[in-house]
């Protein structure tokens, strides 16, 4: 008999490939990423396939991309399922610092950095394309654009870092649920990966809870009374926002 989490990993599994659809094989040409953020940068600056991608991997879920203190010499972008960089405190808990989703950059410090300093875990299986650093360092010098599609993602990841730090500061656990949901389904739904107000989620509730500062119970009293109130629902690796307005009201997102 199958255990009921595996049950529920391979319906959320399923419901991923559902909306990602074949990225996984015959290289650039196929991978429905070429043409957005860093990788439309590389391949703008270099079309020998040989010197701007250095190959392609995959791991299971809940395995390291990157671990701690390493030295891989290569970053990667997902081109399949989602990820967490993350930090653990002296006590062992763990705090999320990011979601990696499709088409998102793995170690992009490593670009200015040797050595890995925040670990990437697989949430579900990735599969990914890798990118020699010498390969792209010399790219940078024979493109500028290159670079500044670099300086663009700092920015990017700097601005999201500052939100999530408001978030934790001065928002209850109602209003950070809410717009780390909002949040996702903007993400997704750029990236062609949602089916209107229906996105993948294969968050589990300590996940979430881990990424907001709350606890895992704090996370099922919120996640249930929006379910209650009709204002989403989960279920198979899904997640559908059943009132937008409402959901915007929570997290206090107001359009100006």
């Amino acid at each position: 008999m199958i255990a009921k989490e595996s049950v529920a990993q391979l319906r959320e599994e399923d419901a991923q490939d559902a909306f990602e659809g074949d990225a996984s094989s015959n290289g650039c040409d196929v991978c429905p990423f070429r043409r957005i953020g860093f990788c439309k940068a590389v391949l703008d600056a270099d079309f020998d396939a040989k010197c701007r991608l250095q190959g392609e991997g995959r791991v299971r879920a809940r395995q390291h991309i990157y671990r701690f203190g390493e030295a891989p010499g290569r970053i990667v972008v997902l081109r399949r399922g989602w990820a967490i960089r993350y930090v653990v405190a002296a006590d062992g808990r763990r705090q999320v610092l990011s979601i990696l989703l499709p088409g998102d950059i793995v170690g992009g410090e490593l670009l200015i950095r040797e050595k890995v300093r925040t670990p990437a875990l697989s949430l579900t299986p990735v599969e990914y394309c890798e990118f020699d650093i010498g390969n792209l360092k010399r790219l940078s010098k024979e493109d500028p654009d290159l670079v500044w599609t670099f300086v663009e993602i700092c920015f990017a990841g700097r601005e999201a870092s500052e939100a999530r730090l408001v978030d934790l500061g001065r928002r209850n656990a109602e209003q950070r649920v809410a717009r780390l949901i909002l949040d996702l389904h903007q993400r997704l739904t750029s990236k062609g990966l949602a089916q209107g107000d229906t996105i993948p989620f294969p968050l589990r509730q300590q996940m979430i809870a881990d990424a907001l500062g709350l606890t895992q119970v704090h996370v099922s009293r919120v996640m249930r009374s929006l379910r209650q109130a009709r204002i989403l629902k989960t279920g198979n690796g899904l997640l559908t926002i059943l009132d937008m307005d409402a959901l915007m009201n929570v997290a206090e997102c107001f359009d100006t």
